[in-house]
């Protein structure tokens, strides 16, 4: 069974929410990016608190992610469940996620083997 084990938020504070979330339920930091984004865990979920780019990019839920067991695997059950289904490798730079994809309402997910750090 894949595990929900990334979410990912926009912000325009990344700094001020890991703050909030480090404070208020004791999350760790596991890793900042160049671009300001900074990634939080419970041990188990990793949390992408990630720097918002302008008013184009609303706050709130960006994406969520699925650890899989086989890409292959869940790549071909995607594919038998929506034969339309557009699977994308990540853009460069991007170092947990290996392909993203919509669900059937157009709500961004992740799907990767490796995880995410936690």
């Amino acid at each position: 069974m894949a595990r929900i084990r990334h979410i990912a938020l926009y912000s325009d504070d990344p700094e001020k929410e890991a703050t909030f979330y480090r404070q208020a339920f004791g999350l760790k930091e596991v890793r900042r990016s160049e671009s300001g984004s900074i990634f939080l865990s419970d041990g188990y979920i990793n949390i992408a608190l990630l720097k918002s780019k302008g008013e184009s990019e609303a706050k709130g839920l960006h994406h969520f992610g699925f650890q899989v067991e086989s890409i292959t695997a869940a790549q071909e059950r995607l594919r038998q469940i929506k034969p339309d289904i557009e699977i994308l490798a990540p853009h460069e730079g991007v170092t947990f996620a290996e392909y993203k994809l919509k669900d059937p309402d157009g709500n961004p997910f992740d799907i990767s083997e490796k995880g995410w750090a936690v």
